[in-house]
């Protein structure tokens, strides 16, 4: 039997199961490969709004890493909820370590819910991951914030690989996403909006892309492949709670 490719996901836990380490367990598992996991947050949240969460202890969270990478070596990266900038430095050490090895990072600020999953300065902290990351994954408002005072031009100067920006933000009947690579060649990949509101639709997405890519795939293969996952999982989204829908992702 081919060996499953390894991802190790970096996330926070979001207790409804829509978004967060268990979205991107079940995406990951759903595309053929195995999620190997470290949470970087507990959060209290609904599927309306984010109330609170709480950053684990970086120190603990390091020497959980060293342990894990001891014994398994991941094929691709994904970060999400990172956090905390004590947290990004953890993350930071990790990929060092792996240069050779594709990395997903979806710059969680805020998801689609009410309220923050961003300690201050998070931003500016994850901005240094730049140099080590294949392929970031920012929603709208994510990237109007990663650019702020900046450009995509001198995010790419620092070391990014490729954008691929997530277009639900945009109205319209159809969602564009765009892959845009540092050597400045843009991929459009366009379905049908559905109706509904979805909780953990972007973490569908991302960690769709880090099994994808640690499968080989390029990444304008991986664009298209996420993207058409994502929808199906959007098209069997259930509701487990009074507000957002949540992604089918299992198969």
């Amino acid at each position: 039997m081919k060996p499953k490719p390894i991802v190790l996901v970096m996330a926070g836990h979001d207790p409804t199961g829509g978004a967060g380490i268990q979205a991107d367990i079940e995406a990951i598992q759903a595309m053929g490969g195995h999620a190997i996991s470290l949470i970087t947050a507990l959060t209290r949240q609904d599927t309306r709004s984010v109330h609170d969460f709480m950053a684990v202890d970086p120190a603990q969270l390091r020497q959980q890493a060293n342990t894990l990478l001891h014994d398994c070596t991941p094929n691709a990266f994904k970060l999400g909820m990172l956090a905390d900038p004590a947290i990004v430095s953890v993350a930071k050490e990790l990929l060092e370590q792996y240069p050779q090895v594709p990395v997903i990072l979806d710059p969680v600020l805020a998801g689609n819910l009410q309220g923050s999953l961003a300690k201050p300065h998070l931003l500016d902290a994850l901005l240094t991951l730049l140099p080590y990351t294949t392929l970031l994954t920012p929603n709208i408002p994510e990237l109007q914030a990663i650019c702020a005072g900046t450009s995509m031009d001198q995010l790419f100067a620092r070391g990014l690989k490729a954008m691929l920006i997530k277009g639900a933000h945009r109205r319209g009947a159809m969602i564009v996403n765009e892959l845009v690579t540092a050597e400045g060649v843009m991929h459009r990949h366009e379905a049908i909006r559905l109706p509904g509101e979805f909780h953990g639709s972007g973490c569908t997405l991302a960690s769709a892309c880090a099994c994808l890519l640690a499968q080989g795939l390029t990444l304008a293969e991986v664009a298209a492949k996420a993207l058409h996952y994502t929808q199906d999982c959007l098209s069997r989204a259930f509701a487990i709670g009074h507000y957002q829908l949540i992604p089918g992702r299992q198969q």
